[in-house]
């Protein structure tokens, strides 16, 4: 769970040598498995230990990432992870060196290596993931969803500000299945009234609020669990909060299913303001209304409305509705 960063202490640059010592640990132990495997003849490494090194070495990693630390000794670790990928392994084993090689990403990232050493790794990293996607499927951070995303902001939530995004992908439509990591740094600045939310929203038209209904055959997982309010509500969304979903250091984004169009799909730190900003507003222009048919047979009768706003579901205090819309039902500005 994501808290709000605190100042360093000595305490946690202790934790962090202890954290040091141990990763050199878990590598020396893990070259001595390749080193016997390799003496013994074997490409498929056996054993509950090995795969519990494997394990150990992505959260030291993490750790280590997320507290803005570099161990020692990591001049190692390149070629060990080279070895552990280019053994044979079964599905169980490849998902078990997909979650460390997330970890070496944001190391790479953070720049722990050299610039050979790093696109190496990152070669790696996608020969890895081509056993669960296809990296080139996925559009991440364009200049387009960054503007989508604004629009859909300033249109569906006035209320809501956004802060820093931490990832953002572009889904095209059909059937796929998109995972993306991220990493949460220790660090990051952020005011308590900002949660992390996930926004999903449709691109192809943004003029009305069904873009911010999610995709009925998809479904969203963050660290492989399933984002429920996003598969149980059928109408539109407000961007939904999944702070104590993520946590600090690497963390995974997972799409799969049916989609019905373009959309976007960023989580970002997003707070909702107490008082809307209406100096964007547009002055009100009445809708314009057709003159009425004498040859009409139809007779328009009763109508009701909902308190609730549709979108938030929650009661309506300042109505509002678009200048073309003809609907009765109204909605809330937040």
């Amino acid at each position: 769970m994501v808290s709000p960063a605190k100042n360093p202490s000595s305490s946690s640059f202790a934790v962090c040598r202890a954290n040091s010592f141990r990763l050199a640990a878990v590598i020396n132990r893990l070259s001595s498995h390749l080193l016997l495997d390799d003496s013994a003849g074997l490409q498929h490494p056996d054993g509950v230990e090995y795969y519990n090194l494997l394990l150990s070495l992505a959260r030291g990693v993490d750790y280590a990432v997320a507290n803005n630390d570099v161990p020692d000794n990591i001049e190692r670790m390149p070629v060990l992870l080279k070895q552990v990928c280019h053994r044979k392994c079964d599905a169980w084993s490849q998902a078990i060196v997909m979650v460390v090689m997330i970890s070496v990403k944001n190391a790479c990232k953070a720049g722990w290596f050299q610039e050979k050493e790093k696109q190496e790794l990152f070669s790696l990293i996608d020969n890895v993931g081509s056993c669960f996607y296809n990296p080139r499927d996925i559009n991440s951070g364009s200049s387009a969803s960054l503007c989508a995303i604004s629009t859909i902001l300033s249109r569906f939530y006035p209320r809501m500000k956004m802060g820093e995004i931490l990832i953002s992908l572009e889904v095209k439509p059909g059937y796929g299945a998109y995972v993306c990591d991220f990493c949460i740094k220790k660090d990051t600045t952020r005011s308590r009234e900002e949660k992390l939310r996930l926004l999903v929203a449709q691109t192809d038209n943004m003029e009305t609020s069904a873009c911010i209904i999610s995709p009925p055959s998809v479904n969203f997982l963050l660290n492989g669990s399933g984002v429920e309010q996003r598969t149980n509500d059928p109408g539109p969304q407000i961007p939904t909060n999944v702070t104590s979903m993520l946590k600090y250091g690497s963390n995974l984004l997972q799409t799969i299913g049916q989609f019905n169009g373009h959309y976007v799909i960023a989580i970002a730190f997003m707070r909702v303001t107490s008082t809307i900003d209406t100096s964007w507003l547009k002055d009100h222009i009445s809708p314009i209304i057709s003159a009425p048919d004498s040859d009409s047979e139809l007779i328009e009768g009763p109508s009701k409305i909902s308190l609730n706003c549709p979108i938030s579901r929650s009661g309506i205090r300042v109505p509002v509705k678009g200048q073309s819309c003809k609907h009765p039902q109204v909605s809330e500005t937040s």
